[in-house]
């Protein structure tokens, strides 16, 4: 999948076909859309907050680069990422 870094707004996700997608200034985040704590879907129960991701299901909360989980009270597991690029004014999701 490809699309352009224009089309990406900053600090919002933007889903694809089973994929969200973050812009955090000139780097660009991929994860598996879904929550590891209950599976809720993040294109639509995801907020971004700075570099933080929260799932509005139950408030798990992510950091965006790493992935990571911030409430590990609730889950440890980190988002699962899905390999990005950028290729000149595009961004490349698992290719």
């Amino acid at each position: 999948m490809r699309v352009k870094i224009s089309e990406l707004k900053e600090g919002a996700i933007t889903p694809l076909e089973g994929v969200i997608l973050i812009r955090l200034g000139r780097e660009v985040y991929a994860y598996k859309d879904e929550c590891p704590h209950a599976y809720c879907t993040l294109s639509t129960a995801g907020v971004v907050e700075g570099q933080t991701l929260i799932c509005t299901c139950h408030y798990c909360r992510f950091d965006i680069p790493t992935g990571r989980s911030l409430t590990p009270e609730l889950t440890t597991e980190p988002l699962a990422r899905v390999p990005v690029r950028i290729v000149g004014d595009e961004v490349v999701v698992g290719e």
